[in-house]
């Protein structure tokens, strides 16, 4: 994984919201002063990472900040996966793990998918540095939310306002 305070990739993917495909990248909300929440994942539908997903879906509405889940899965995996779990954040699909190989986040193997992003956490400020970083090697294990409640004690330095810890 890219160390903090490391400059961060920008990167354009496809992406789905609301059942709405289009394409998404970090210049456009880090150029207009908002910061960007990144959560890597190998795939959909894995249940560790699924809390942490619907956790993130609480700050999905700020102005101050954009939140995206990337991982290998289909555009229709993901808007499968955000229905059935109500998550709300913004999906992206990076097939072939092009970004997450940008971002040092590529797991050899997860359960049968290879070359697929691993689980990370980052936070990336507007001046494009990465000012949080978290990862593991067992995507399956559970973290209890602590990845996120770090991630919002960044943010809140950031963007100097409160950001809720998830629940």
């Amino acid at each position: 994984m890219l160390s903090e305070g490391a400059v961060a990739p920008d990167f354009s993917l496809p992406g789905i919201v609301d059942g709405e495909p289009a394409y998404y990248d970090l210049v456009q909300p880090l150029d207009q002063g908002r910061a960007a929440l990144v959560l890597f994942y190998p795939c959909d539908f894995v249940p560790t990472i699924t809390p942490e997903l619907r956790a993130a879906s609480a700050w999905a509405d700020r102005d101050d900040l954009v939140v995206y889940g990337i991982s290998a899965d289909s555009l229709f995996a993901h808007e499968a996966y955000a229905d059935r779990e109500g998550i709300t954040i913004t999906l992206l699909t990076d097939t072939h793990a092009t970004i997450a190989d940008a971002y040092d986040l590529v797991a050899e193997e997860v359960r049968g998918h290879h070359q697929v992003p691993a689980r990370a956490v980052l936070v990336i400020a507007p001046d494009w540095t990465i000012r949080f970083g978290w990862t593991t090697d067992d995507p399956l294990a559970p973290t209890d939310g602590a990845p996120l409640r770090a991630a919002a004690a960044c943010l809140d330095e950031i963007l100097d306002a409160s950001i809720d810890p998830p629940e």
